[in-house]
């Protein structure tokens, strides 16, 4: 069998095909389109292809298995630190990656399925336009301290009618600027209910989401983020591994009969491991009583609310991937076998 390495881009690609003995037989540049690839990997037979893991993975991935090669998406931490040297290009890393694909010295990453990938958009989509909304109140707010003028505390609901009222009493000249900022404002919160509308409609419609959501400080958005992000509970088999997974297991530092453990790793997906961290929160100070809160919050007296909080998060990631995995409702007290 031949091997590939593909270095992604979103206009041009570099290819690179070798041989079993490592021998390189084509190196080429070429866009990044089903028809250019096609004709780049012609000629070879079956390739084992190697892509590192991306945004344009997936697609890329598609196409040429479309083509009938097999493909492998493999782990960017890992890729990036073989392919770390003095001289960097991409048509070294397309060669770095074949390699890698001949070695056999790769961690393959999960591909996720269509559902799982549209769940995960919607999602990205609604904190997207999350981020836009405070970007705007913040962005109104320092054009308005520009003026001398400072808010101060105001309500969501009275953001844009304070707004008006001030700059029509002390800045006139600008209340048509500040119409416009404040009309893609509302444009936003409307956008942001809507989709939080979406995301709740596809929560209850699931049978797994629902089961999730039993789980106190778990709602929609985490049952919903979690579901994209995980896919497949079968993937792993120990509920450790789903905490290493998302970053929230601490670091290791062995050495000999020293052992040290430190801050959880940060690995993994960020905004669920965030949401996690928020649900934490919420069962912590709003939950109804659980075994899951007693706990936390006497750890919360012993050790502080940060860690109680990120301590819960790694417990509720665990929970919610048992519930999934062995289709059982949450129990607020489990019996103890």
């Amino acid at each position: 069998m031949n091997y590939c390495g593909i270095d992604l881009a979103s206009k041009s690609s570099s290819i690179c095909i070798i041989d079993e003995k490592g021998k390189v037989l084509r190196e080429v540049a070429v866009p990044t389109e089903t028809a250019d690839f096609a004709k780049a990997l012609k000629g070879f037979g079956k390739l084992k292809v190697i892509l590192e893991a991306s945004p344009l993975a997936e697609m890329a991935a598609q196409m040429v298995e479309e083509q009938g090669h097999e493909v492998e998406i493999i782990d960017a931490r890992l890729a990036k630190q073989l392919m770390a040297a003095k001289k960097k290009t991409d048509r070294r890393d397309a060669g770095t990656l074949a390699q890698i694909g001949r070695s056999g010295w790769y961690h393959p990453v999960h591909r996720k399925s269509a559902e799982a990938r549209e769940l995960r958009s919607l999602s990205q989509a609604r904190r997207q336009v999350v981020k836009l909304a405070h970007s705007q109140a913040s962005h109104i707010r320092g054009l308005l301290r520009a003026q001398g003028i400072r808010l101060g505390k105001v309500s969501e609901g009275q953001f844009a009618d304070t707004v008006r009222a001030v700059v029509q009493e002390q800045v006139p000249g600008l209340a048509s600027a500040m119409g416009s900022l404040l009309a893609v404002l509302q444009t936003a919160k409307e956008e942001e209910k809507r989709l939080s509308k979406e995301i709740t409609a596809r929560s209850q419609a699931d049978e797994v989401t629902r089961r999730l959501q039993s789980v106190p400080g778990v709602g929609p958005m985490i049952s919903v983020l979690y579901r994209a992000t995980i896919d497949d509970p079968q993937r792993f088999r120990r509920g450790e591994e789903v905490a290493d997974y998302l970053g929230l297991a601490p670091g290791i530092s062995q050495s000999g009969d020293v052992e040290y453990r430190g801050r959880i790793t940060k690995e993994g997906d960020k905004a669920l491991r965030w949401h996690l961290v928020e649900g934490a929160h919420s069962l912590l100070t709003r939950g109804q009583d659980c075994a899951l809160k007693r706990w936390g919050l006497a750890l919360e007296t012993r050790k502080g609310g940060a860690k109680a909080r990120v301590a819960v998060a790694r417990k509720l990631a665990i929970l919610l991937w048992r519930l999934w995995k062995t289709k059982e409702t949450f129990q607020a007290f489990p019996e103890v076998a």
